[in-house]
Protein backbone atom coordinates (compact mmCIF):
# COMPACT_ATOMS: atom_id res chain seq x y z
CA UNK A 1 0.00 0.00 0.00
CA UNK A 2 1.01 3.63 -0.47
CA UNK A 3 -0.70 6.76 0.91
CA UNK A 4 -2.04 9.17 -1.69
CA UNK A 5 -1.50 12.90 -1.57
CA UNK A 6 -5.21 13.40 -0.80
CA UNK A 7 -5.02 11.13 2.23
CA UNK A 8 -6.41 8.02 0.58
CA UNK A 9 -4.55 4.75 0.33
CA UNK A 10 -3.47 3.50 -3.07
CA UNK A 11 -3.39 -0.26 -3.47
CA UNK A 12 -0.61 -1.93 -5.38
CA UNK A 13 -1.28 -5.35 -6.88
CA UNK A 14 0.69 -8.06 -5.10
CA UNK A 15 2.85 -10.50 -7.04
CA UNK A 16 2.26 -9.00 -10.47
CA UNK A 17 5.89 -8.03 -11.08
CA UNK A 18 7.70 -10.75 -13.01
CA UNK A 19 11.45 -10.96 -12.74
CA UNK A 20 13.31 -11.13 -16.01
CA UNK A 21 14.50 -14.67 -16.73
CA UNK A 22 18.28 -14.90 -16.89
CA UNK A 23 20.10 -17.21 -19.27
CA UNK A 24 22.26 -19.91 -17.67
CA UNK A 25 25.74 -20.64 -18.94
CA UNK A 26 27.18 -24.02 -19.81
CA UNK A 27 29.13 -24.24 -16.54
CA UNK A 28 29.00 -25.77 -13.03
CA UNK A 29 27.14 -22.69 -11.83
CA UNK A 30 24.67 -22.96 -14.71
CA UNK A 31 23.67 -26.07 -16.62
CA UNK A 32 26.27 -28.51 -15.29
CA UNK A 33 27.13 -31.27 -17.77
CA UNK A 34 23.84 -32.99 -18.69
CA UNK A 35 25.43 -35.52 -21.06
CA UNK A 36 27.71 -36.89 -18.32
CA UNK A 37 24.98 -36.86 -15.69
CA UNK A 38 22.58 -38.80 -17.93
CA UNK A 39 25.26 -41.30 -18.99
CA UNK A 40 26.42 -42.10 -15.46
CA UNK A 41 22.82 -42.39 -14.23
CA UNK A 42 22.14 -44.85 -17.05
CA UNK A 43 25.26 -46.84 -16.11
CA UNK A 44 23.96 -47.23 -12.56
CA UNK A 45 20.64 -48.52 -13.91
CA UNK A 46 21.82 -51.11 -16.42
CA UNK A 47 25.53 -51.73 -15.61
CA UNK A 48 26.52 -53.27 -18.92
CA UNK A 49 29.27 -52.74 -21.47
CA UNK A 50 27.13 -50.56 -23.73
CA UNK A 51 26.37 -48.18 -20.85
CA UNK A 52 30.09 -48.00 -20.02
CA UNK A 53 30.97 -46.96 -23.57
CA UNK A 54 28.12 -44.44 -23.55
CA UNK A 55 29.75 -42.93 -20.46
CA UNK A 56 33.12 -42.82 -22.23
CA UNK A 57 31.41 -41.10 -25.16
CA UNK A 58 29.82 -38.57 -22.81
CA UNK A 59 33.22 -37.82 -21.26
CA UNK A 60 34.73 -37.36 -24.72
CA UNK A 61 31.89 -34.99 -25.54
CA UNK A 62 32.51 -33.09 -22.29
CA UNK A 63 36.16 -32.71 -23.29
CA UNK A 64 35.17 -31.51 -26.79
CA UNK A 65 32.82 -28.96 -25.22
CA UNK A 66 35.59 -27.59 -22.95
CA UNK A 67 33.36 -28.40 -19.98
CA UNK A 68 34.37 -26.82 -16.67
CA UNK A 69 34.39 -28.62 -13.30
CA UNK A 70 34.88 -27.61 -9.68
CA UNK A 71 37.99 -28.92 -7.89
CA UNK A 72 37.99 -28.75 -4.04
CA UNK A 73 40.94 -27.12 -2.29
CA UNK A 74 42.55 -27.90 1.07
CA UNK A 75 42.95 -24.32 2.27
CA UNK A 76 41.59 -21.75 4.72
CA UNK A 77 38.09 -20.58 3.88
CA UNK A 78 38.99 -16.88 3.94
CA UNK A 79 42.31 -17.00 2.13
CA UNK A 80 40.95 -15.57 -1.13
CA UNK A 81 38.51 -13.09 0.40
CA UNK A 82 35.88 -14.27 -2.06
CA UNK A 83 32.12 -14.14 -1.48
CA UNK A 84 30.34 -17.35 -0.53
CA UNK A 85 29.22 -19.78 -1.71
CA UNK A 86 32.38 -21.06 -3.35
CA UNK A 87 30.46 -23.11 -5.90
CA UNK A 88 29.17 -19.87 -7.40
CA UNK A 89 32.43 -17.96 -7.03
CA UNK A 90 35.25 -20.50 -7.52
CA UNK A 91 38.93 -19.60 -7.60
CA UNK A 92 40.16 -19.19 -11.21
CA UNK A 93 42.52 -21.96 -12.27
CA UNK A 94 45.45 -19.60 -12.75
CA UNK A 95 45.12 -18.37 -9.14
CA UNK A 96 44.73 -21.89 -7.76
CA UNK A 97 48.17 -23.03 -8.88
CA UNK A 98 50.23 -24.21 -5.94
CA UNK A 99 47.25 -24.56 -3.59
CA UNK A 100 46.84 -27.95 -1.94
CA UNK A 101 44.09 -30.14 -3.38
CA UNK A 102 41.44 -31.78 -1.20
CA UNK A 103 41.29 -35.51 -1.91
CA UNK A 104 39.40 -38.65 -0.96
CA UNK A 105 41.02 -41.89 0.22
CA UNK A 106 39.29 -45.26 -0.07
CA UNK A 107 39.65 -48.36 2.10
CA UNK A 108 42.24 -49.77 -0.30
CA UNK A 109 44.55 -46.83 0.34
CA UNK A 110 44.08 -45.21 -3.07
CA UNK A 111 43.70 -41.44 -3.34
CA UNK A 112 41.22 -39.75 -5.65
CA UNK A 113 40.68 -36.15 -6.69
CA UNK A 114 36.97 -35.25 -6.61
CA UNK A 115 35.62 -33.26 -9.57
CA UNK A 116 32.15 -31.74 -9.48
CA UNK A 117 30.17 -31.00 -12.63
CA UNK A 118 27.75 -28.66 -10.85
CA UNK A 119 27.39 -26.59 -7.72
CA UNK A 120 24.55 -28.84 -6.58
CA UNK A 121 26.82 -31.90 -6.84
CA UNK A 122 29.50 -30.17 -4.74
CA UNK A 123 26.94 -29.28 -2.06
CA UNK A 124 25.84 -32.91 -1.73
CA UNK A 125 28.00 -33.39 1.38
CA UNK A 126 29.00 -31.08 4.23
CA UNK A 127 32.68 -31.79 3.64
CA UNK A 128 32.61 -29.88 0.34
CA UNK A 129 29.49 -27.70 0.59
CA UNK A 130 31.44 -24.77 2.09
CA UNK A 131 34.89 -25.72 0.85
CA UNK A 132 36.87 -23.44 -1.50
CA UNK A 133 36.65 -24.60 -5.10
CA UNK A 134 38.83 -23.99 -8.12
CA UNK A 135 37.40 -23.68 -11.63
CA UNK A 136 39.19 -25.91 -14.16
CA UNK A 137 38.29 -27.27 -17.55
CA UNK A 138 37.71 -31.01 -17.36
CA UNK A 139 40.82 -31.59 -19.45
CA UNK A 140 43.01 -29.45 -17.18
CA UNK A 141 41.58 -31.13 -14.08
CA UNK A 142 42.32 -34.59 -15.47
CA UNK A 143 45.87 -33.55 -16.37
CA UNK A 144 46.27 -32.05 -12.89
CA UNK A 145 45.35 -35.39 -11.32
CA UNK A 146 47.81 -37.24 -13.55
CA UNK A 147 50.65 -34.84 -12.78
CA UNK A 148 50.12 -34.62 -9.00
CA UNK A 149 52.13 -37.19 -6.98
CA UNK A 150 50.04 -39.42 -4.76
CA UNK A 151 46.80 -39.08 -6.74
CA UNK A 152 45.59 -42.28 -8.41
CA UNK A 153 42.76 -40.79 -10.47
CA UNK A 154 39.57 -38.74 -10.28
CA UNK A 155 36.04 -39.36 -9.07
CA UNK A 156 33.33 -37.29 -10.72
CA UNK A 157 30.42 -36.19 -8.50
CA UNK A 158 31.29 -38.55 -5.60
CA UNK A 159 28.21 -37.70 -3.49
CA UNK A 160 25.67 -38.89 -6.06
CA UNK A 161 25.88 -41.14 -9.11
CA UNK A 162 29.65 -41.04 -9.53
CA UNK A 163 32.25 -42.22 -12.01
CA UNK A 164 35.77 -43.19 -10.93
CA UNK A 165 38.54 -42.90 -13.52
CA UNK A 166 42.01 -44.25 -12.79
CA UNK A 167 45.20 -43.13 -14.49
CA UNK A 168 44.85 -45.55 -17.39
CA UNK A 169 41.35 -44.32 -18.24
CA UNK A 170 42.44 -40.70 -17.89
CA UNK A 171 45.35 -41.23 -20.27
CA UNK A 172 43.06 -42.99 -22.71
CA UNK A 173 40.53 -40.15 -22.70
CA UNK A 174 43.14 -37.42 -22.95
CA UNK A 175 45.59 -38.87 -25.44
CA UNK A 176 43.67 -41.24 -27.68
CA UNK A 177 43.85 -39.79 -31.18
CA UNK A 178 40.98 -39.78 -33.65
CA UNK A 179 41.23 -42.73 -35.99
CA UNK A 180 38.65 -43.57 -38.67
CA UNK A 181 36.64 -46.59 -37.49
CA UNK A 182 34.43 -47.42 -40.48
CA UNK A 183 35.11 -47.70 -44.24
CA UNK A 184 34.83 -44.27 -45.80
CA UNK A 185 35.33 -42.31 -42.58
CA UNK A 186 38.80 -41.19 -43.66
CA UNK A 187 37.41 -39.82 -46.93
CA UNK A 188 34.53 -38.15 -45.08
CA UNK A 189 37.00 -36.47 -42.71
CA UNK A 190 38.96 -35.19 -45.72
CA UNK A 191 35.72 -33.80 -47.14
CA UNK A 192 34.94 -31.99 -43.90
CA UNK A 193 38.41 -30.44 -43.88
CA UNK A 194 37.93 -29.25 -47.47
CA UNK A 195 34.55 -27.77 -46.52
CA UNK A 196 36.13 -25.80 -43.66
CA UNK A 197 38.43 -24.22 -46.24
CA UNK A 198 35.53 -23.43 -48.55
CA UNK A 199 36.70 -25.90 -51.22
CA UNK A 200 33.25 -27.31 -51.90
CA UNK A 201 33.97 -29.13 -55.15
CA UNK A 202 36.82 -31.00 -53.46
CA UNK A 203 34.56 -31.68 -50.47
CA UNK A 204 31.89 -33.17 -52.75
CA UNK A 205 34.45 -35.50 -54.34
CA UNK A 206 35.56 -36.73 -50.93
CA UNK A 207 32.00 -37.23 -49.71
CA UNK A 208 31.14 -39.15 -52.89
CA UNK A 209 34.08 -41.51 -52.28
CA UNK A 210 33.05 -41.92 -48.66
CA UNK A 211 29.46 -42.70 -49.64
CA UNK A 212 30.62 -45.27 -52.20
CA UNK A 213 32.57 -47.00 -49.42
CA UNK A 214 29.43 -47.20 -47.29
CA UNK A 215 29.97 -44.24 -44.95
CA UNK A 216 26.62 -42.94 -43.66
CA UNK A 217 28.39 -39.77 -42.51
CA UNK A 218 29.79 -39.23 -46.01
CA UNK A 219 26.36 -39.85 -47.55
CA UNK A 220 24.72 -37.36 -45.20
CA UNK A 221 27.35 -34.71 -45.91
CA UNK A 222 27.02 -35.28 -49.65
CA UNK A 223 23.24 -34.87 -49.38
CA UNK A 224 23.76 -31.59 -47.55
CA UNK A 225 25.95 -30.29 -50.39
CA UNK A 226 23.38 -31.36 -52.99
CA UNK A 227 20.49 -29.83 -51.03
CA UNK A 228 22.28 -26.47 -50.75
CA UNK A 229 24.01 -26.57 -54.14
CA UNK A 230 27.50 -26.40 -52.69
CA UNK A 231 30.11 -27.65 -55.13
CA UNK A 232 27.50 -29.46 -57.20
CA UNK A 233 24.15 -29.02 -58.89
CA UNK A 234 21.30 -28.64 -56.37
CA UNK A 235 18.72 -31.39 -56.13
CA UNK A 236 16.47 -31.47 -53.09
CA UNK A 237 14.56 -34.63 -53.97
CA UNK A 238 17.82 -36.52 -54.38
CA UNK A 239 19.16 -35.05 -51.12
CA UNK A 240 16.07 -36.16 -49.19
CA UNK A 241 16.41 -39.69 -50.52
CA UNK A 242 20.08 -39.81 -49.47
CA UNK A 243 19.35 -38.38 -46.01
CA UNK A 244 16.69 -41.04 -45.42
CA UNK A 245 19.16 -43.76 -46.37
CA UNK A 246 21.76 -42.33 -43.98
CA UNK A 247 19.15 -41.94 -41.23
CA UNK A 248 18.32 -45.64 -41.47
CA UNK A 249 21.95 -46.27 -40.46
CA UNK A 250 21.55 -44.06 -37.39
CA UNK A 251 23.31 -40.98 -38.79
CA UNK A 252 22.16 -38.11 -36.55
CA UNK A 253 22.90 -35.15 -38.84
CA UNK A 254 20.71 -36.64 -41.55
CA UNK A 255 17.79 -36.87 -39.09
CA UNK A 256 18.22 -33.22 -38.16
CA UNK A 257 18.42 -32.26 -41.84
CA UNK A 258 15.20 -34.15 -42.61
CA UNK A 259 13.53 -32.37 -39.71
CA UNK A 260 14.71 -29.00 -40.99
CA UNK A 261 13.43 -29.82 -44.46
CA UNK A 262 10.00 -30.72 -43.06
CA UNK A 263 9.95 -27.53 -40.99
CA UNK A 264 10.81 -25.45 -44.07
CA UNK A 265 7.78 -26.95 -45.82
CA UNK A 266 5.51 -26.21 -42.87
CA UNK A 267 5.30 -29.83 -41.71
CA UNK A 268 6.07 -29.06 -38.07
CA UNK A 269 4.71 -32.35 -36.72
CA UNK A 270 6.91 -34.46 -38.98
CA UNK A 271 9.85 -32.18 -38.20
CA UNK A 272 9.46 -32.81 -34.48
CA UNK A 273 9.35 -36.58 -35.09
CA UNK A 274 12.73 -36.39 -36.86
CA UNK A 275 14.22 -34.20 -34.12
CA UNK A 276 13.09 -36.70 -31.47
CA UNK A 277 14.68 -39.53 -33.44
CA UNK A 278 17.91 -37.50 -33.60
CA UNK A 279 17.79 -36.93 -29.83
CA UNK A 280 17.36 -40.64 -29.17
CA UNK A 281 20.24 -41.57 -31.49
CA UNK A 282 22.55 -38.88 -30.09
CA UNK A 283 21.94 -39.92 -26.48
CA UNK A 284 23.97 -43.12 -26.95
CA UNK A 285 27.06 -41.32 -28.28
CA UNK A 286 27.00 -37.52 -27.88
CA UNK A 287 29.33 -35.58 -30.14
CA UNK A 288 30.00 -31.89 -30.64
CA UNK A 289 29.34 -32.40 -34.36
CA UNK A 290 25.62 -32.96 -33.85
CA UNK A 291 24.54 -32.83 -30.18
CA UNK A 292 24.41 -28.99 -30.04
CA UNK A 293 22.09 -29.08 -33.08
CA UNK A 294 19.86 -31.62 -31.34
CA UNK A 295 19.76 -29.42 -28.22
CA UNK A 296 18.80 -26.34 -30.22
CA UNK A 297 16.10 -28.00 -32.30
CA UNK A 298 14.47 -29.66 -29.28
CA UNK A 299 14.54 -26.36 -27.38
CA UNK A 300 13.01 -24.51 -30.34
CA UNK A 301 10.27 -26.97 -31.22
CA UNK A 302 9.28 -28.71 -27.98
CA UNK A 303 10.93 -27.80 -24.68
CA UNK A 304 10.24 -24.06 -24.88
CA UNK A 305 6.53 -24.90 -24.66
CA UNK A 306 6.86 -27.22 -21.67
CA UNK A 307 9.68 -25.76 -19.54
CA UNK A 308 11.42 -22.45 -20.13
CA UNK A 309 14.15 -23.43 -17.65
CA UNK A 310 14.97 -26.65 -19.51
CA UNK A 311 14.80 -24.88 -22.87
CA UNK A 312 17.32 -22.30 -21.66
CA UNK A 313 19.64 -25.06 -20.46
CA UNK A 314 19.48 -26.76 -23.87
CA UNK A 315 20.07 -23.44 -25.64
CA UNK A 316 23.06 -22.69 -23.40
CA UNK A 317 24.63 -26.05 -24.23
CA UNK A 318 23.96 -25.47 -27.93
CA UNK A 319 25.52 -22.00 -27.78
CA UNK A 320 28.66 -23.40 -26.16
CA UNK A 321 29.06 -26.03 -28.88
CA UNK A 322 28.40 -23.68 -31.79
CA UNK A 323 30.84 -21.09 -30.42
CA UNK A 324 33.58 -23.73 -30.35
CA UNK A 325 32.69 -24.97 -33.85
CA UNK A 326 32.66 -21.40 -35.19
CA UNK A 327 36.13 -20.93 -33.73
CA UNK A 328 37.25 -23.91 -35.83
CA UNK A 329 35.68 -22.42 -38.98
CA UNK A 330 33.06 -25.16 -39.20
CA UNK A 331 30.62 -24.38 -42.05
CA UNK A 332 27.26 -22.99 -40.88
CA UNK A 333 28.39 -22.86 -37.22
CA UNK A 334 27.99 -19.07 -37.12
CA UNK A 335 24.43 -19.39 -38.40
CA UNK A 336 23.60 -22.04 -35.79
CA UNK A 337 25.18 -19.86 -33.09
CA UNK A 338 23.02 -16.91 -34.14
CA UNK A 339 19.92 -19.11 -33.90
CA UNK A 340 20.86 -20.23 -30.38
CA UNK A 341 21.46 -16.67 -29.23
CA UNK A 342 18.17 -15.54 -30.76
CA UNK A 343 16.31 -18.29 -28.92
CA UNK A 344 17.95 -17.28 -25.64
CA UNK A 345 16.89 -13.67 -26.21
CA UNK A 346 13.32 -14.79 -26.85
CA UNK A 347 13.22 -17.01 -23.78
CA UNK A 348 14.66 -14.34 -21.49
CA UNK A 349 12.55 -11.48 -22.81
CA UNK A 350 10.26 -10.06 -20.15
CA UNK A 351 6.67 -11.06 -20.91
CA UNK A 352 4.44 -8.12 -21.86
CA UNK A 353 2.49 -6.64 -18.97
CA UNK A 354 -1.16 -7.62 -18.95
CA UNK A 355 -3.51 -4.60 -19.01
CA UNK A 356 -5.31 -4.14 -15.72
CA UNK A 357 -9.06 -4.65 -15.70
CA UNK A 358 -9.45 -1.47 -13.68
CA UNK A 359 -7.49 1.59 -12.63
CA UNK A 360 -5.71 0.74 -9.39
CA UNK A 361 -5.09 4.43 -8.68
CA UNK A 362 -8.83 5.04 -8.47
CA UNK A 363 -9.19 2.67 -5.51
CA UNK A 364 -8.87 4.25 -2.06
CA UNK A 365 -9.90 3.52 1.48
CA UNK A 366 -11.65 6.28 3.39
Amino acid sequence: MARRADGGIRLRPVGTHKRRQTAPTYSPAGTGCPAFEQAVENLYKVQNEEAFWTLMGALNYALEMETHVLVPLQTALTVHNMPAPWTEHPVPAEKAKGLQLWTLRNDKGRTWLPLFTSGAAACGDRSTAARPMADYTLQDAMELALSTPGIDGVVLDPWSHSATLDGALLNGLLHAGHTPEEPGDEEADAGKEAARKGCWEQAVECFEKAAELGSAMGLSRLADCIYKGRGTRPGRTQARRMWKEAAESGEVLSMIALGDDCAARGETGRALIWYRKAREAAAHMPDIEYTPQVCLRMAQTETRYTSRKKALALAAEARQGFALLAREQEPDAAQWLAEAEQLIRELTAEPPAQPAAYDMDSLQLD
